[in-house]
Parts: C-alpha cells; structure tokens; sequence
C-alpha cells in the first residue's frame, strides 16, 4: 500500500485558508540588505596636506558634510606653503596624501624616483573657471592691452616652475613673445596688491581671490583669464604617498570617494547653481579659507572634476615646458605617474555624475 504524504499539502491548505504568516516590511529588508551591503568601515586617520586655497574646496565640503567620516576617516590636515614642500614627506611615506599644484620640483622628484602618484584632480582651468588671471597696472592699461604689449615689463607670479608659469609663456606666445622677453618677479599672492600698487611690478598673475581683490582695489586692469588662453589646464592635483597608495588600498579608495562626494556637492553648488546648496558651499569655503563669505561669492572659481578625472595631456605639456627651459632633468612617463585606480573605483561605487 503506497503511504499518503500529507505534510506540504496541509501546509499550503493552511495557507490557503488565510493562515497568517509573518511580514517584514519593505522598509526593513531595504535596511537590512543595506547594513548587510555596507559594512561599518575600519576607523582611520589619514594625514593629509594642503595649502589651503579655493582649489581645496573639495576637501573643505567633504569634511564639512562628513563626507570622510562616513568612511571612517578622520583628516589629519597638515598646512603647506605650496605642494612642493610636500615632496619629502609624501616620499618617506610621512604625508599619506596631499593636493596642490603640479611644479619642476614635483617632476624632479619622481624623475629621481621618489614614487608619488597623482590620483585626481583638485582643480584646473575647464571653460568659465579662469581663476587664474593676468592684470596690468592700471596706468598701464592704456599701452599694455595684451601680450605682444608686455616685452621687458615685470611679471610677478606666485613661484617659478610651477604650472602658472607655463601658462603665462603660453600667454606670451600669442603675442609673439616668450618668458625670456619679460622679468619674472615671484610674489605671494597678497603681496601682489601692495606691489601693483606702489609700482614695484607692472603685470600680475595671481589666482583667485588675489585676481579679485586687485580689482576691487581699482589698481589692476584684466587683460586675460587663463581659462582662454591653456583650456583644461591641470592646475592642482591630489597626491598620494606611495605607501598610502599600495599598503592601504581600502582607505585610499575610501579617501577618494569621500572628496568625489565633495566635489559633486561643489559641482552641484557652482555649476548647476542650486542655490541652497551654493549658499551652503560658500559658508563651508568661507571657514575652510578663512576669507569673507562675500568675496566668494563673487570670485571666480577652479573647475574641479566631480569623477576625479585628471587632464594627463596637460600635464605633459607642462613638462615638456620645465625640460625645454632647464628646470625639469627629463620628461617623465606621465601614464606610470597619473594612477586613475582610485577614483575608477569611487566612481564605481558612487556611480558617474551627471
């Protein structure tokens, strides 16, 4: 005699009958699956240096907005005169990351095989974000309109061989002139002012807020923006210490996606102008730079890459420019140099901004 199975088909018969089973709500399996999804990231604290300018806006939001908190980072910020000054400590591995402009001395450094990598962009010269500018004396104006104006006039910039430096030969080159037709006066960004002012020097490149603060004062007159003259310029980068980059992996991708979060809110805020989000960046700025909230929102701002995208073409063309003059030893291979692993990664997870 065959045996009678009865146990499944008494189950769904229950169940057919209005047997009521437990229910989880749609809310709570979202939760679930995502703190399954999304474990609690490892507490670290990542030494990061920087200068401090309007170019580090990203960084600024991204701490400001516990972007890097969610990550479990906690920044060490560590102020810098300039990026070069970060070389050494990059190099023995004492700095993790860093963010400033890309220089001969940078260059040098790797050439000679001090191992830094540049990860990202922190801040370039994309169409409507010449935060760089050139401007002349005001009694000036009148004779000194454009390039092929400036032979033997006295040029101040904020350091040689760093990027502003290529980028005013390039101005000069559409006047038929080069950087050896000029006197190259290296100043502090204020000190410009003070220096138009009492006619130590005739031309100034200053970026922003200095290009800003010189016309407000009536004693500069803009010839150019830079943003026309070296399109896309690479202007500022992120860096990362070699050992950061190789022996921390999780906390460099971490890193990443933490400042892209802060670059899109930036994006968000300057280039698709929503306005509650603007009004909230230029307060963070205003902090973050210890400037006046007001001169921010009137200055000019860096473009800055809300996937990280780092324009390698320029930077090679401002090698090129430091080997031809001499500062630069040699050309570097710039596809060892430039490590987009990172912000591919963020991006990943982040998913592309539009």
């Amino acid at each position: 005699m065959k045996k009678l199975v009865v146990g499944p088909v008494l189950i769904l018969a229950a169940a057919a009958c209005g047997a009521a089973a437990p229910t989880v709500s749609p809310t709570s399996q979202t939760a679930s699956a995502a703190n399954r999804a999304t474990p609690t990231p490892a507490p670290v604290t990542i030494k990061f240096g920087q200068v401090g300018s309007i170019s580090d806006a990203a960084i600024f939001i991204a701490d400001a907005k516990g972007y890097f908190k969610e990550q479990g980072i906690t920044l060490d910020l560590q102020t810098f005169q300039s990026a070069a000054n970060m070389t050494t400590p990059l190099g023995t591995g004492e700095l993790d990351a860093g963010g400033g402009a890309p220089s001969a001395g940078l260059f040098n450094a790797i050439g000679r095989g001090v191992n830094i990598r540049i990860v990202a962009d922190k801040g370039s010269l994309t169409p409507g974000h010449g935060y760089e500018a050139v401007l002349v004396r005001k009694d000036l104006a009148d004779r000194v309109k454009s390039a092929k104006d400036m032979k033997g006039l006295k040029v101040s910039i904020a350091a040689q061989d760093i990027v502003p430096e290529y980028s005013l030969d390039a101005f000069l080159r559409t006047g038929g002139l080069t950087i050896k037709d000029i006197t190259v006066v290296p100043l502090a960004f204020p000190d410009m002012i003070a220096a138009l002012a009492n006619k130590a020097i005739d031309v100034a490149v200053p970026t922003e807020p200095t290009a800003t603060r010189i016309l407000d004062a009536g004693t500069g007159v803009l010839i150019t923006r830079t943003d026309v003259v070296v399109p896309g310029e690479q202007t500022a980068v992120i860096l990362y210490s070699e050992k950061f980059a190789s022996q921390n992996k999780d906390a460099a991708v971490r890193f990443m996606k933490a400042y892209l979060q802060g670059a899109r809110f930036y994006n968000d805020a300057f280039d698709k102008k929503d306005p509650a989000k603007r009004k909230e960046a230029i307060d963070i700025l205003a902090k973050g730079t210890k400037l006046d909230a007001a001169l921010i929102e009137r200055v000019v701002l860096p473009g800055i890459d809300p996937n990280g995208a780092v324009n390698t073409k320029s930077l090679d063309a401002a090698q090129q420019y430091f080997v031809q003059k001499g500062s630069q030893t040699k050309a570097i291979d710039m596809s060892k140099v430039v490590d987009t692993s990172f912000a591919e990664a963020a991006v990943k997870e982040l998913g592309s901004y539009r």
